[in-house]
């Protein structure tokens, strides 16, 4: 359901019924122009999650739509990228032999992208080419979306004045060890190599994250790759960090995409959390390819 329509001669963009996650309507954006652009630029800051339905895209038309956001990453899991595309990375369940070509198991537990750098990417664009569906052709694989920046708007304020200007530490080594361990029978998939893990050391990042662009506050700790709160131990942080998820995720703050092919979907890594849902297998089949832009150090 729609409960807004911001519409003028640039764009039409119609936010869904919560604050952060909006449809852009009727256009191609391999068309669009500088000022079209800059609109859809300035909406995507303000909102967090943008998506257009539609869009008939080669894996060279995604890499050039998203170097108008800026430079582009190479994600470290380079196995899973396209060869003739480095910056692309590939999300899906369809196997070469035992392996899977993409990443099959990616994001299947609340998360922010790369929020386990020091300089994480500034937002990531999502292309669906298959979409897995059930028997009666309901399509499957949906993301669910949560922002961080509503959530810490309207966190209780004594915890959020507990936490203010304190920071976690994320292990991104550790959480995908334990779930390639979790995944080996279904989909097998090697250790991360030496030179992987050096790229991602263990790092203290803020438990509150500010947006480089609009100043809002976000809520940046994550159940993925947080383990610890400063000054307590992984068991004293556990009910603290429960406290924050439980709000960040509760129903009223959740944007549910149910994918279509075409699909260009863009989010932002500073408060836009989200979760793949895994209730699809072969030969149901998924197959989305994805770009990273750079970001800024957080603060």
């Amino acid at each position: 359901m729609f409960q807004a329509v911001r519409s003028n001669a640039k764009l039409d963009i119609r936010a869904c019924d919560n604050t952060f996650a909006c449809e852009v309507m009727g256009v191609d954006v391999k068309t669009l122009n500088d000022d079209q652009f800059g609109a859809l630029e300035n909406a995507f800051d303000e909102y967090g999650v943008l998506y257009i339905r539609g869009q008939e895209f080669e894996p060279r038309d995604l890499v050039d739509f998203s170097k108008r956001f800026g430079d582009l990453e190479t994600h470290v899991r380079q196995e899973y990228s396209l060869p003739e595309f480095p910056e692309i990375h590939v999300l899906s369940n369809i196997k070469d032999g035992e392996r899977t070509i993409g990443s099959a198991y990616a994001g299947d537990s609340w998360h922010l992208d790369l929020s386990f750098l020091k300089v994480p990417a500034r937002m990531a664009v999502l292309y669906a080419i298959e979409v897995p569906y059930d028997d009666c052709g309901n399509a499957l694989g949906d993301t669910l979306f949560a922002s961080g920046f509503d959530a810490y708007d309207t966190l209780d304020p004594k915890l959020r004045n507990e936490l203010e200007g304190k920071h976690c530490f994320m292990q991104y080594n550790r959480r995908q060890e334990a779930k390639r361990l979790e995944r080996i029978h279904d989909h097998p998939r090697p250790p991360m190599t030496e030179e992987q893990k050096a790229k991602t050391p263990d790092i203290w990042q803020p438990i509150f994250r500010t947006h480089p662009n609009s100043g809002r506050k976000a809520i940046y700790a994550n159940p993925a790759n947080t383990f610890c709160v400063e000054g307590k131990s992984e068991e004293e942080s556990a009910p603290v960090l429960q406290s924050l998820y439980d709000h960040l995720y509760r129903p009223e703050n959740l944007y549910r995409h149910k994918w279509q092919p075409g699909d260009l979907l863009m989010w932002d890594n500073v408060g836009a959390h989200h979760m793949a849902i895994t209730d699809y297998k072969l030969p149901q089949r998924r197959y989305l390819i994805r770009t990273s832009v750079s970001g800024t150090p957080v603060f």
